[in-house]
């Protein structure tokens, strides 16, 4: 039993499970948390990034001393950078993270603590290693020939040009008519009225 904001309440252990589509099934994950946990949030999202709506509730709900058991790490998050912001928010808040394939344990304890710090400094590592094979990619192909950056799509930017002419639809719906980013229908217009001005 633990004392939570003056009251005798039993801490809780939530079961967090993630498919990646609404056609992916849940069952491999619910049966492997099935008789560990009082509640089950389920995502059938993307785990790209953290903005997941069962995943942001049970980061509201848990209190110090509860419990979030997932069945594996990528489940939680897919990428070091997300897992890492993950764990330490639920950690700072006194939540145990429990992984039941990888046997691991996440708590406010010393040796928690730096197997977080090692896991972003792997993260970090990684994505370091990959801008730096990026880099080298690119100068490769250069030194080939093969590669000249991005051209500018001339169609693309008529396209985009006439639809602004109309004057009646929005950065949204010009971006979407055209297939392209509403980034790059405003770096279109702006240019034109760098052209204007000029």
């Amino acid at each position: 039993m633990i004392l939570r904001a003056g009251r005798d309440i039993m801490s809780k252990t939530f079961g967090y499970i993630r498919v990646s589509s609404k056609d992916q099934n849940e069952a491999r994950q619910v049966e492997a948390l099935k008789g560990l946990c009082d509640d089950l949030m389920i995502d059938k999202v993307s785990g790209k990034n953290a903005d997941r709506p069962e995943l942001q509730e049970l980061l509201k709900v848990v209190r110090r001393g509860d419990v979030v058991v997932v069945k594996s790490v990528d489940r939680l998050a897919r990428n070091t950078k997300d897992l890492l912001t993950i764990l330490e928010t639920l950690v700072d808040a006194g939540v145990t993270v429990r992984f039941i394939d990888n046997q691991m344990i996440f708590d406010d304890t010393p040796t928690s603590r730096f197997m977080i710090t090692m896991l972003g400094a792997v993260g970090e590592l990684e994505r370091s290693f990959i801008r730096q094979r990026q880099s080298e990619g690119v100068a490769i192909a250069k030194a080939e020939g093969k590669f000249k950056g991005r051209q500018k799509d001339d169609q693309l930017r008529a396209e985009v040009v006439k639809l602004l002419g109309r004057g009646d639809l929005s950065a949204d719906q010009i971006a979407k008519l055209a297939g392209c980013g509403r980034a790059t229908v405003f770096r279109i217009k702006k240019e034109l009225s760098n052209e204007v001005a000029k």
